[in-house]
């Protein structure tokens, strides 16, 4: 994980390590001093869904960096958990409804276009075709409704 800038994790149902915690987790204790040194830890889900925080190891120092920025760090280590580990895309009390369709699309699309591959390195973003398919097909769906 260390050499890894970033780190996109869900939980699922199978076991992690198998047979030990049956409790599916994105990152438990023992994964956080893998992490990048500066890396970003940041959900879109509770944190007690996706991190296993009381599993990090002692040595590990917090202090507050800013509002909704957290800093661990131990010698040699550090990195950073946003929103307490809670979900980053309600931080302002945002409301799913029927819109959550678009983001989760548009998701899809994204790891789509990341298979079929030739993207170098740098951020990038849906193409505008593939955006205006998926709300011409949202628009559909829900104006029938």
């Amino acid at each position: 994980m260390r050499s890894r800038r970033a780190l996109i994790g869900q939980n699922s149902t199978q076991e992690h390590p198998p047979a030990r915690n049956p409790i599916p987790l994105s990152l438990r204790g023992e994964d956080f001093p893998e992490l990048r040194n500066g890396a970003f830890v940041a959900t879109v889900t509770s944190s007690e869904d996706e991190l296993e925080l009381a599993g990090l190891p002692a040595c590990y120092t917090r202090s507050t960096v800013a509002e909704h920025m957290t800093r661990y760090e131990t010698t040699g280590h550090y990195f950073y958990l946003l929103n307490g580990g809670e979900a980053v895309n309600f931080l302002h009390g945002a409301s799913v409804g029927p819109f959550i369709h678009l983001v989760q699309a548009e998701i899809i699309a994204g790891v789509r276009a990341l298979v079929q591959g030739g993207f170098g390195a740098g951020v990038h973003e849906v193409s505008a075709a593939a955006r205006g398919s998926i709300a011409t097909t949202w628009l559909h769906y829900f104006n029938e409704r």
